[in-house]
């Protein structure tokens, strides 16, 4: 019947016959929970929470998921952290919040709003206001400027209640010197790893072989598997038919001129005097003085800039004597750019104040703006242009080559009347798709769903297109043991390898226990060594530290750092992957006064910062305790909340 409805498909009958269908759905309220989803998703004390809100709220989780990660998200990744969870949470806690900025009469002004704006430097042309750049920032971002003040204002209101949460959070001198021994501390472990492979040999029996294979089969089960046959419409196949004029190609630079446009670039090296969020005017006052003086210095010769930069500059870049390399005006904050761009190269400013501090700018090398001429880039336009209509030529021909093939030999017959390639597929699972396509798993997908001989719908994979047909199936089994007894048997070894490997882990745990209760001081080392044993150690560093030769081992780390005393041994066997550790603390290291002394301000500010955010987390926790909320029955089903 498929197939009788596509070869109908373009015939009038057909089409209204369809149209009645789709009519038939729309009315009986069929289709996606977009399109039938309920005005209210939920409520927030007798607040909705609109699907239109979710929606913008999804997005924006999507978008800055894009930016972070490009490509490199899937289906797996956005079921683990939730993104629609994410949405509605951040929704519900918005309305909470506007809520409780209404009972205390919180407001934002309209002169507020403008001045929180206008100070924005994604709408500064300059170091100013400006409102083209404004709106065209908001349509590259699909927003209204309505929409955004509306967000804007909220966002304004809900950080006066956060601040006013948090503003009595204090460090005390005790509490700053206790978090910043509990970072700095550094710490020297010994240990011994017991590893599969050092067992030499085991012994497995048959009757073993046949046990572990009857508790283990689904280890063992064979995937359903399809071959398939077919045609691929790759756009390189067309481009050398797709002639591009040279007018076509000046058309296109004509129109696209500002991707061609090189923007004024300077080359500089810099002196960074930090001045800490919180200082006091009299810290502002002695860290200006210094950058007036390291400016005196270097402009009046008495010391090279790269010198000075490396023996006083607070930026990462004073191990290269301060050189910043190429930027635009655009990839440094506005005071700094109009500084830079006013010298000549050559040429050290007066000290320049932006948000990171005082700077002292050398210009090395100033290159004009510029555009690329036509004659540069034209060959790569006409490549480009070709290869665009080379996507839609190869799209055209697999539309032309879809139209007339349906099942059974059609696939086959009509790629030889055009000349294209038939290719068949070994046998693939779902999981795998076939070996010789790159990102198969759409292509295995279709070739699973369809019926044997049915030729699919156009598939475009890797910007190219396929028309594929299922033409065998084997499907999913267990197998006999005879067929897979070799894989039981190195699984079945294995598995007694890293039992093995525990055994004899566990039992020189016992033997340094005992050593341990009678003599502290023998190392692990020489517990190793009267055990033939080799042991090691892995040098000091701190809990935020990659543990040497380990990395990110949460497990070992907490378990290394609930050491309390030199010459602990841990009382457990610790696991990683298939090895096994015993590890014994041999060293502490804390940091002294003079070290806390030289990173006091910024461990007040990164702990104040930790104790804010905890605080106002455990409030929100309260308010979100004491609110009435309710999801809707039906979004939670859609979403599995």
């Amino acid at each position: 019947m498929l197939d009788a409805m596509r070869r109908s498909a373009r015939s009038f009958g057909m089409k209204l016959v369809l149209m009645m269908i789709v009519l038939t759905f729309v009315f009986m309220g069929a289709g996606s929970f977009l399109t039938r989803s309920p005005d209210e998703l939920a409520t927030v004390n007798g607040d909705p929470v609109t699907f239109e809100e979710f929606q913008a709220a999804h997005n924006n989780i999507m978008e800055n998921l894009r930016r972070q990660f490009g490509g490199n998200i899937d289906d797996e990744f956005l079921r683990m952290i939730n993104v629609e969870r994410q949405a509605l949470n951040s929704l519900i806690d918005q309305k909470l919040l506007i809520q409780v900025a209404e009972e205390n009469s919180l407001r934002v002004t309209d002169e507020m709003l403008a001045n929180a704006i206008a100070r924005m430097p994604a709408f500064q042309t300059n170091g100013r206001f400006d409102q083209e750049q404004y709106n065209r920032m908001l349509r590259q971002n699909r927003l209204s400027p309505q929409r955004f003040e509306t967000l804007q204002k909220e966002s304004m209101l809900t950080n006066q209640i956060r601040n006013f949460i948090v503003s009595n959070v204090t460090v005390s001198e005790s509490e700053a010197r206790a978090w910043f021994e509990w970072e700095n501390t550094e710490i020297d472990v010994e240990y011994a790893v017991f590893s599969p492979e050092e067992i030499e040999s085991v012994e497995v029996s048959e009757e073993e072989i046949r046990a572990y294979y009857e508790e283990n089969q689904d280890q063992y089960r064979i995937p359903a598997q399809v071959k398939a046959r077919y045609v691929a419409f790759h756009p390189d196949d067309f481009v050398l038919a797709e002639a591009v004029s040279d007018e076509e190609v000046a058309d296109y630079y004509q129109r696209n001129q500002s991707d061609y446009e090189v923007p004024e670039t300077a080359v500089a090296s810099h002196i960074l005097i930090r001045v800490p969020d919180d200082a006091d005017q009299q810290t502002i006052d002695e860290k200006r003085e210094k950058a007036w003086d390291l400016y005196e210095q270097a402009s009046e010769g008495e010391a090279g800039f790269a010198d000075l930069a490396r023996n006083h500059s607070d930026c990462p870049s004073s191990e290269d004597g301060g050189h910043l390399g190429s930027f635009t005006r655009n990839d440094m904050v506005p005071p700094f750019s109009d500084a830079a761009f006013s010298l000549e190269p050559g040429e050290i400013s007066e000290p320049v104040q932006t948000g990171f501090g005082w700077h002292v700018i050398l210009l090395e090398d100033l290159t004009p703006a510029s555009t690329t001429p036509l004659e540069a880039v034209a060959d790569d336009i006409r490549e480009q242009l070709a290869r665009e209509r080379a996507g839609d030529v190869a799209y055209r021909r697999a539309i032309e080559m879809y139209d007339i093939s349906f099942d059974g030999d059609d696939l086959v017959e009509n790629a030889g009347r055009f000349g294209y390639e038939i290719h068949t597929t070994d046998f693939f699972t779902r999981e795998a798709g076939p070996d010789a396509m790159n990102n198969g798993l759409a292509f295995a997908e279709s070739a699973f769903e369809l019926p044997m001989e049915q030729v699919s719908d156009i598939l475009e994979i890797n910007q190219s297109y396929y028309l594929l047909q299922p033409i065998d199936r084997k499907e999913s089994r267990t197998p006999d043991l005879a067929d897979v007894e070799e894989d039981v048997r190195k699984d079945l070894e294995a598995e007694k390898r890293v039992a093995a490997a525990r055994e004899a882990a566990e039992a020189f745990l016992e033997t340094a226990r005992s050593i341990r209760d009678e003599d502290l001081s023998v190392s692990l080392m020489e517990t190793a060594a009267q055990e033939e044993r080799i042991a090691a150690s892995t040098g000091l560093f701190t809990r935020n530290d990659p543990v040497p030769g380990f990395g990110q081992a949460a497990e070992l780390r907490q378990a290394i750092f609930s050491l309390s005393d030199i010459g602990d041994t841990h009382d457990d066997v610790i696991r990683l992957g298939d090895r096994f550790m015993i590890i014994r603390l041999a060293a502490r290291v804390i940091p002294g006064e003079k070290a806390f002394a030289a990173n006091r301000e910024e461990t007040v500010r990164r702990l104040r910062a930790r104790k804010q955010q905890e605080t106002f987390e455990r409030w929100m926790d309260t308010l979100r305790a004491e609110s009435e909320i309710t999801v809707s029955e039906q979004f939670q089903r859609q979403f599995n909340l």
